[in-house]
């Protein structure tokens, strides 16, 4: 079972959907533009980030360790994507969500 993909798959995409779903097309025109730049400049970074650092063996990936789903990108498995790609969204709704909640001005 590949539990890196459902792991991240549930902690980062899930929450992420659901905001987009619910609460980024509530948004004003400007922050929409801004959340999707965000995330595709980040998308951007975290590929070339994730394949200098498997040049340069900061970190590996491993079947005896963890199971994968057995699609690679090159040298990166599918699963590091899902990891990266959702991170972003996720971490951005975290923080307009709490700028919408939890501020007067918002």
């Amino acid at each position: 079972m590949p539990v890196y993909l459902i792991t991240y798959s549930i902690l980062f995409w899930v929450p992420a959907l659901l905001f987009i779903f619910f609460l980024l097309g509530r948004e004003s025109a400007p922050l929409k533009k801004s959340f999707w730049g965000a995330c595709v400049a980040m998308a951007a970074v975290s590929v070339i980030m994730e394949y200098l650092f498997l040049k340069f063996d900061v970190w590996f990936f491993s079947e005896k360790i963890d199971r994968l789903l057995g699609l690679w990108i090159g040298p990166a498995p599918v699963e590091e994507f899902v990891f990266w790609f959702g991170a972003t969204p996720f971490c951005l709704a975290i923080y307009l969500t709490y700028r919408k909640f939890f501020t007067k001005n918002a």
